[in-house]
């Protein structure tokens, strides 16, 4: 009777072990999918980064009377919310400090702002919750001489 209770005891043990193997690989599943998840909306965001770029090239550019401007930021909002819907946040940069995981320098410039803080904004950076998909490109604050 003892070694049948033993034997009971030890196959109880190895199902609860069974069981939080279990539990812990669909917690792995999950996270791993999360993650998969997270890839592909950076990489799809990614590929349109560049014509959001040349839309707004293209509104700088177009005078304000003209109707193809109209036309153009139409087509520039839809993409903005079609992004938007994949999770994409403009990073915002100018005032902030600089900080090289957000931003990307490409110079400095005399300002008024904090020295070290983001003065202007070349390019708009984007992320995806926590993840930066593409940094701001900036140019950061000096002391004026």
């Amino acid at each position: 009777m003892a070694a049948l209770l033993q034997k009971v005891q030890e196959l109880e043990q190895q199902n609860l072990r069974l069981l939080a193997d279990f539990e812990n690989q669909r917690r792995r599943q999950r996270r791993d999918e999360e993650e998969q998840r997270l890839r592909l909306q950076q990489e799809a965001a990614a590929l349109f980064l560049p014509v959001q770029d040349d839309l707004e090239l293209a509104l700088g550019a177009a005078p304000e009377d003209d109707p193809l401007r109209t036309g153009v930021a139409l087509v520039q909002k839809k993409l903005e919310d079609a992004l938007g819907r994949l999770g994409l946040e403009p990073i915002d940069a100018v005032g902030q400090p600089f900080d090289p995981a957000m931003h990307e320098a490409i110079g400095e410039e005399e300002s008024d702002r904090e020295p070290g803080s983001v003065a202007s904004e070349v390019r708009t950076g984007y992320r995806i919750q926590d993840r930066v998909v593409r940094p701001a490109l900036v140019r950061v604050a000096k002391a004026r001489e």
